[in-house]
């Protein structure tokens, strides 16, 4: 037995070494990373970022955040303004595997209503594409241009 364990110990190391390799099949950090996640990374030191609070996008309330109908085994999760004055919504939209993510961010870009607010709207309408997540975010220009760069470098 004593001679059993240092086998299975070497056996582990080079397992997990090999779990870790970055071969052609690894991908960017975003592709890998929860729609939470992403929102940490994203809106980690954006100047002038309301206070916001995080919504499950579900069926009910898609067209509300992302203009757009349901799509079959999609997850989204929007980060809006809690104070309903102030113009701030960003959506993070995953789709499967096989999903035209471009087709779904025009169609989603083009029905965009930054006065959804009603009373107030965004300055500025962002729509962005990295693999199979899309980033829609409506806000004031300075914030929304931070947030889109923010999301463009998780592919870098």
């Amino acid at each position: 037995m004593k001679k059993l364990i240092p086998f299975l110990c070497v056996a582990m190391i080079i397992t997990l070494a090999a779990c870790g390799s970055k071969g052609e099949t690894a991908g960017k950090p975003g592709d890998s990373m929860s729609l939470e996640g992403i929102f940490e990374s994203i809106l980690r030191d954006v100047d002038n970022l309301p206070e916001v609070g995080y919504v499950e996008v579900t069926p009910e309330n898609i067209n509300y955040y992302l203009f757009t109908e349901q799509i079959e085994g999609a997850e989204a999760l929007a980060c809006d303004s809690l104070i309903n004055a102030i113009p701030h919504s960003a959506v993070l939209l995953r789709v499967p595997e096989g999903t035209d993510a471009t087709s779904v961010a025009k169609e989603i870009e083009k029905n965009a209503d930054p006065r959804k607010w009603i009373c107030v709207g965004a300055d500025k309408t962002i729509v962005k594409v990295h693999g199979n997540t899309i980033l829609l975010v409506m806000s004031f220009t300075e914030t929304a241009d931070e947030i889109a760069a923010n999301f463009d470098k998780l592919w870098e």
